[in-house]
């Protein structure tokens, strides 16, 4: 199951999400650097190359997850923004692992950033992230794709977690 064309999808017709995950990330990014700056607590300081490799390879499988969702995205035409109509249901490529690879790697980046740095409130800064997307963005998402897509969203949810 790669992709469902919906005929006569309304343009205006959305999840609704109106606040861009990309902006809570870099938001919560910025607040983890302040805090890092003004208020520093390690993690492990005498660790401190086994935790910059950890964390740059967390980094690194953040990003390519998260590029291959978008990528995939990109190459059917479905729009990415939360606050415009999908157009397909996609279910392969990194989808067929997680309903939202693209939250994966934004949890992932800040994660991999707070251990690669050695800053706890790199890792803190990760729980805002994931509140906002688990009780805010998701669930409208998901409404929206059932809304739109019905019992092929459905059965694509019994078979792919949420998260990983």
């Amino acid at each position: 199951m790669t992709k469902q064309a919906i005929p006569n999808v309304p343009e205006t017709d959305s999840a609704g999400v109106k606040i861009m995950p990309p902006s809570i990330f870099f938001c919560c990014l910025i607040n983890g650097i302040t805090l890092n700056i003004f208020f520093t607590c390690h993690i492990m300081p005498e660790n401190w190359l086994a935790l910059l490799i950890t964390g740059i390879i967390i980094i690194a499988a953040g990003i390519s997850f998260m590029m291959w969702g978008h990528a995939r995205f990109k190459s059917l035409g479905v729009n990415v923004p939360t606050d415009m109509p999908a157009s397909q249901l996609v279910t392969d490529g990194a989808h067929q692992y997680s309903r939202n690879p693209m939250y994966v790697g934004f949890i992932a980046i800040l994660l991999g950033l707070g251990i690669a740095v050695d800053s706890v409130w790199m890792l803190v800064s990760a729980l805002p992230m994931t509140l906002y997307l688990s009780f805010y963005v998701i669930p409208k998402e998901e409404a929206y794709l059932l809304r739109t897509f019905g019992t092929e969203f459905k059965t694509y949810c019994k078979y792919v977690r949420k998260w990983l």
